[in-house]
């Protein structure tokens, strides 16, 4: 079932208007029916293959870690560790 939101109808109109001021409405009207069809889609989509979705991309991130310093810092920890296990 679609429900209306105001926000997301006052959000377009403020973009519109602030396209048609800046004079780039051609290229607004284009990222506008973008835009729309984007929000249409996702609207149509059922709200369990949509929650389904963003789990399977939440796994398939790989670690923080890794994703904000690269490997540098997975390897001195995995380094660390072998030495503590070796200490055992």
């Amino acid at each position: 079932m679609f429900t209306f939101d105001w926000y997301g109808a006052n959000l377009m109109y403020h973009l519109i208007t602030e396209l048609e001021e800046a004079g780039l409405m051609a290229k607004g009207d284009e990222y506008v029916k973008y835009m729309a069809e984007q929000f249409v889609a996702y609207i149509e989509t059922p709200r369990e293959e949509r929650k389904q979705t963003r789990t399977s991309a939440k796994a398939r991130r790989e670690p923080w870690l890794t994703r904000w310093f690269g490997w540098g810092p997975m390897s001195i920890i995995l380094w660390w560790r072998g030495l503590v296990q070796r200490q055992r």
